[in-house]
């Protein structure tokens, strides 16, 4: 009775060791083994080799170890260092997607910090057009405009709390403006500053979003609509940042905006009275022009004058 009590102890005391070894050999997502040597002495050989401008024989040893060794204590450095290397052979994509492999798989690392640094880095020279990829191995032209946002998307992704993903999200706004994508520069703009309100970049953020909309005038597309968005920007702006030193030129444009608002809309008056012969609605537009005289005199006084004439019209043509 006593072996077979014995016996029994042991088996509990067994059991919870083997509940908790992982049979399959696989260590947590992220997780790094205890130690590797032989991964230590392929990243010592690459480094050697590196030095030595010998980059295709140190790539080939880093992809084998960062292929086989994946969980090696050293597999972030040969991450970092093969990306490194890309960048010297000027393959820039190999070596941004190897950045994000050391960000999104090591983020305890103290090197996850200078991986998305990096990447930043990269994006940011591949949005001023600093940053060329061979063509047909005949000439060298700037990074599609694909790929840019994708890498600026993925440092603001990576690091949505880190004054790098407020940077980046600022520096793809300046790009959707260098391609005239005004639309699109709009939308960035203002999710930098709904997003990072207390960012660095927020107060010109807020600007460009006035200056943009305003911009739409002097592009052909001048409409009430418009200026009317750049207005409200405009006092965003004024509202949100009181101190900064563009504020008094900031409300200086809201005055001139609802001058030209004013104008617009006696535009709009005229165009019913002499091309389209609406003069109910012209009668509508002067009448209410006239009442925004403290916000444009000459505009009111010209109105009052069309006003009157339009009146006549309208009698002469209902005598007909």
């Amino acid at each position: 009775m006593r072996l077979n009590l014995h016996l029994l102890l042991c088996a509990v005391a067994v059991l919870p060791l083997t509940m908790c070894q992982n049979n399959s050999g696989l260590l947590p997502a992220g997780a790094l083994q205890a130690s590797d040597p032989e991964a230590d002495n392929m990243l010592a050989e690459a480094k050697k080799l590196v030095a030595q401008n010998e980059l295709s024989d140190a790539r080939s040893i880093l992809k084998d170890l960062v292929l086989n060794h994946d969980l090696a204590p050293c597999a972030p450095e040969a991450r970092l260092l093969l990306g490194e290397v890309y960048q010297k052979q000027n393959l820039h994509r190999d070596a941004f997607e190897e950045y994000e492999k050391v960000v999104t798989r090591y983020q305890s690392s103290p090197l996850y910090t200078t991986a998305l640094q990096r990447q930043l880095s990269m994006a940011m020279s591949a949005a001023k057009g600093e940053l060329k990829v061979g063509v047909l191995g005949l000439w060298s032209a700037e990074l599609d405009s694909t790929a840019v946002e994708k890498w600026l998307e993925s440092v603001i992704t990576n690091a949505p709390y880190n004054d790098m993903a407020a940077t980046a999200m600022s520096v793809l706004a300046q790009y959707h403006v260098r391609k005239e994508h005004y639309d699109r520069a709009i939308v960035t703009y203002t999710r930098l500053v709904e997003r990072y309100p207390d960012s660095r970049y927020a107060p010109e953020a807020q600007l460009t979003v006035a200056q943009l909309w305003a911009g739409n005038v002097t592009r052909g597309s001048q409409n009430m609509a418009n200026l009317s968005r750049a207005q409200e920007a405009y006092e965003e702006f004024s509202l949100r940042f009181p101190k900064h030193k563009d504020a008094g030129k900031a409300l200086a444009e809201v005055s001139n905006l609802r001058r030209l608002m004013v104008q617009q809309e006696l535009d709009v008056g005229r165009y019913y009275m002499e091309r389209s012969r609406e003069y109910p609605s012209a009668i509508f537009c002067f009448e209410n022009v006239i009442r925004q005289k403290d916000v444009n005199p000459q505009a009111a006084a010209e109105a009052k004058t069309l006003l009157e004439k339009t009146k006549q019209l309208m009698n002469t043509a209902k005598a007909s």
